[in-house]
């Protein structure tokens, strides 16, 4: 058959690019530690292929590292592209002032550099949380397959079985990822796109056996399944998690910073126009069609609007996201808060209006 043909003639040439990379990387080979490689110069060949090859005691099979090369480039770039277009979907649809919050943040630490570094990434935390909470409401992939090992029982959480849920050995668990991440009982305001929850501490006593969503628990790029003890399963979780959860966050946070400090953007017609499909990834039904304008590199950064600390605010937070310690702690915030928005506001004012 006509696709079948097309299928295996697209295979063979994808395994010869990547024999042909393979025995270049393993003829070169020059085994170190993984300490070892972390302060090697990579400069001529900075690849994942060339560091799984000179890793001291790893398999390097062609076989081996053939499928590991497929896995990345297979899973490693459609995955991170849906998370990049729904990113820019919802932040163009979205309240302006968190558009203007996350560009503000990209264009202050970016300036004039053409790429970020690692220090900027980190940075950067705002466009992260933007990029995650994209990664909520649209899992990439919104289905998770697993079987059951040895025979367990699972935590009651809201399922109202009082000795929770009974599985047997070898039994095929299919995980929504889609309805967990959009469970109202796991998240507050589900639906919503809101990058600002991710500095709010979060629990509903209701799920029994669930520790709630914990700030304080990141580590990394990104709030992984221990921050949010598994009601937030991205890139899986376990020994079955996906191998490259940190290197899609820097793919996608480079992507994202270089594109909003460089141009901006309007949707051609309405959001609603967009659409959604899904199939092992979450896409768009007639694609992100969006005017592009580049910015003048004369432009100033952006100044931060406030949007993004107001969000924590209306609901009795602190600036940070946190609960006060104190009501008399509270009082005096609440009095800053009036403060800084009088002074906002009176710098707003034209200077002949302001003396008078």
């Amino acid at each position: 058959m006509g696709g079948q043909v097309e299928f295996r003639r697209d295979m063979t040439m994808l395994d010869d690019i990547l024999t042909g990379l393979i025995n270049r990387a393993v003829s070169t080979r020059s085994e170190a530690t993984a300490e070892e490689l972390e302060e090697r110069e990579y400069e001529d060949d900075p690849s994942l292929l060339r560091f799984l090859v000179d890793m001291r005691g790893e398999d390097v099979s062609s076989r081996v590292l053939r499928d590991d090369l497929m896995t990345m480039l297979i899973a490693g770039h459609e995955t991170t592209a849906a998370m990049l277009t729904w990113t820019l979907f919802e932040l163009g649809r979205g309240d302006p002032g968190m558009l203007q919050e996350v560009q503000a943040e990209v264009r202050s630490v970016m300036g004039s550099k053409s790429r970020p570094d690692y220090d900027d990434l980190e940075a950067m935390e705002k466009l992260r949380f933007a990029l995650i909470e994209a990664l909520r409401l649209y899992p990439e992939p919104p289905v998770l397959i697993r079987r059951a090992r040895v025979e367990d029982i699972l935590p009651a959480g809201g399922s109202g079985l009082k000795d929770g849920v009974k599985v047997l050995r070898g039994t095929d668990i299919f995980i929504s990822t889609w309805n967990l991440h959009r469970s109202p009982e796991l998240w507050e305001d589900p639906e919503k796109f809101d990058p600002t929850r991710w500095e709010r501490p979060f629990r509903n006593l209701g799920v029994k056996g669930w520790e709630g969503y914990n700030p304080d628990k990141i580590h990394g790029l990104y709030p992984n399944e221990l921050a949010a003890d598994h009601a937030f399963l991205p890139f899986g979780g376990g020994k079955r998690k996906c191998v490259g959860d940190q290197f899609a966050m820097m793919e996608a946070t480079v992507t994202m910073a270089m594109v909003l400090n460089n141009f901006d953007f309007e949707f051609v017609g309405s959001p609603d126009d967009v659409g959604m499909k899904t199939g092992a990834t979450i896409h768009t039904m007639n694609g992100l069609n969006m005017r592009v304008r580049k910015r003048s590199t004369d432009t100033l950064p952006e100044k931060s609007s406030g949007w993004w600390t107001k969000q924590h605010l209306k609901r009795g937070l602190n600036a940070n996201g946190r609960p006060y310690d104190s009501k008399e702690e509270a009082a005096w915030s609440a009095n800053e808060d009036v403060d800084r928005m009088a002074r906002s506001a009176l710098n707003a004012l034209p200077k002949d209006l302001e003396a008078k």
